[in-house]
């Protein structure tokens, strides 16, 4: 009995340490998250679709919620700009969930954006995302999947 016990404590005391050490990989994703995803939004709402592209990795993929998937920074920029020369701008994100494992973070978020319609009055829009952001060999967050869709 008294082996059962010492047993049950020891395994308690390697779980504790592993939840804590999830809890620990949360909030540094958490704080990645909000370092990331703050460059991303003064880089976008700064205009400059290149250096917005740069934040994702060399063949990363993009789908903005209409069927097509963009694959690499050149697609991605050119899109980016599209959006930019249409006066798309005051972009930010909440994050809602994070999953991490390792040099991978995923966020669950939502997105909102201010812009400008056909008749050229003021509106906002937004949506859901989802990113993937893996840290690479230097050690930078780079952006390696992001999908979105738009929603009231």
């Amino acid at each position: 009995m008294k082996k059962l016990l010492s047993t049950l404590t020891f395994c308690s005391f390697i779980v504790g340490g592993t939840v804590g050490s999830a809890i620990a990989n949360d909030d540094s994703a958490e704080k990645i998250l909000q370092s990331v995803n703050g460059k991303w939004n003064t880089t976008f709402n700064s205009g400059d679709s290149t250096k917005l592209a740069a934040l994702y990795t060399e063949n990363a993929t993009l789908s903005p919620g209409n069927g097509e998937v963009l694959v690499g920074q050149e697609q991605i920029s050119g899109l980016f700009k599209s959006f930019i020369d249409n006066g798309v701008h005051n972009h930010t994100i909440e994050t809602i969930e994070v999953y991490r494992d390792k040099k991978q973070i995923v966020q669950l978020g939502k997105w909102r954006a201010e812009g400008v319609n056909e008749q050229k009055e003021a509106i906002s829009f937004g949506g859901v995302l989802m990113t993937v952001i893996e840290q690479n060999a230097d050690g930078v967050w780079l952006t390696r999947s992001h999908v979105w869709n738009m929603g009231n």
